[in-house]
């Protein structure tokens, strides 16, 4: 398609969603403006006013599995609200998770002509080639730095990347490996393989282990429907036992990869969890999920409210931790539970399993496999508690989704 007609046919649809890649890496300025701009050129056409295709597209929106699953997880936080005391937090966390809510409203101008967001592989490759891009130069810095940044990578600290904030772009690198491979797959593209296999062999270098454990899901649902469509046991033995392989290779091979390992095993091991000083990582989180299900236990039904959250774990660190700053509970169910209670569990558990599996699109391997990493990674971190965590898992499942009542296949 050239460019005159592609741009007649998506618009700013062009510029947006490139430009939400974009700031999910560098800006969140970016992040915002992007986003943004995307609900308008979804909702709005500059000749007609509201787009006939969102009109049409609305309603079987509104019935649809996907948008109840993520707009639950926008409207969970009401549960309580009457508690509220800390109305800015409150009104912080509406505000960082309406893509939840507004995303998938305005994804009703894609159900009439699902090509407009095209699942084709110039899409994926352009993706995987941009984060791989910054992957390089990721790796390029530490080629740079070698020893200085192994050195802090030693004291728990890890490798730099864009924002600094390597939970959520290892997270991103991970999910763009799944798309990969999955293209290579698809379309027996060699770019789609080669860039996705860069990826994930790029994350043991990285070493953070969420990520990995994201991509390790990914690529393992993959494995596991791609050699039963095909039939293929013996490929799934073997690239079971292939996969399982790697991290032992890596281990040997990626100084990273075997430091963070160490320092896992010595950290969850040997050390003593009541010396807990809240900088190590993974007693850090266990203990924010410890704390939390402490708050759960003292509100069990409704829970502290989505509002009062902050308050209320500052206060149990200030008593469990003195002089260790609060945080929220490192799992994003565990914060249900303290925030919503038991019916904020439920309807989080219940919002996730209608993302997950509502409209038989789990039988879409890209999709399951993406949504197993996405469900994965909420259970180590507030993946949706942050714009750039909230808004990588509206876009992702929006774009792989199926539109409601076509079937996969």
């Amino acid at each position: 398609m050239r460019l005159r007609e592609l741009w007649q046919d998506r618009g700013w649809l062009t510029v947006s969603i490139p430009g939400i890649f974009v700031g999910l890496v560098f800006s969140p300025v970016v992040l915002s403006v992007a986003t943004i701009l995307t609900v308008v050129a979804l909702v709005l056409d500059p000749r007609r006013g509201i787009n006939p295709r969102w009109r049409a597209g609305l309603s079987p929106m509104l019935r649809s599995s996907l948008f109840w699953g993520l707009a639950g997880l926008y409207l969970v936080m009401l549960v309580g609200i009457w508690q509220t005391q800390d109305w800015n937090y409150l009104l912080e966390r509406l505000r960082i998770k309406l893509p939840l809510l507004l995303l998938p409203i305005a994804w009703a101008a894609v159900l009439p002509r699902p090509t407009l967001i095209r699942p084709t592989a110039f899409p994926r490759t352009a993706l995987c080639a941009f984060v791989a891009a910054v992957v390089a130069g990721v790796l390029f810095n530490y080629a740079l730095h070698f020893e200085q940044i192994n050195a802090l990578i030693v004291q728990a600290q890890p490798m730099p990347v864009p924002r600094h904030n390597h939970v959520r772009f290892s997270l991103l690198v991970a999910l763009c490996a799944v798309i990969g491979i999955h293209g290579g797959l698809q379309y027996r593209s060699r770019w789609l393989a080669v860039l996705g296999s860069f990826l994930f062999i790029a994350l043991h270098l990285l070493a953070v282990r969420s990520g990995l454990a994201t991509a390790y899901a990914g690529v393992g649902v993959l494995l596991v429907w791609w050699a039963i469509g095909q039939g293929r046991y013996r490929l799934l033995t073997g690239g079971l036992v292939v996969l399982l392989s790697v991290p032992v290779l890596a281990y040997v091979t990626v100084p990273t990869f075997r430091t963070k390992l160490q320092y896992m095993r010595y950290e969850l091991m040997h050390r003593d969890p009541s010396q807990d000083s809240g900088e190590y990582s993974d007693t850090g989180r266990l203990t924010s999920m410890r704390l939390g299900l402490e708050v759960w236990r003292e509100h069990p039904l409704l829970g502290v409210g989505f509002g009062n959250l902050r308050r209320v774990m500052d206060d149990k660190y200030a008593v469990a931790l003195p002089g260790v700053p609060g945080k929220r509970p490192h799992n994003q169910f565990v914060t249900a539970l303290a925030a919503g209670g038991l019916v904020g569990f439920v309807i989080t558990v219940g919002c996730f399993l209608l993302i997950g599996f509502g409209g038989g699109r789990w039988r879409d391997p890209l999709y399951f496999a993406l949504w197993t990493m996405l469900t994965l990674s909420c259970l180590v971190e507030n993946t949706l508690e942050t714009s750039v965590g909230v808004t990588l898992f509206t876009l992702m499942l929006l774009v792989c989704a199926y539109p409601p009542k076509r079937k996969p296949g």
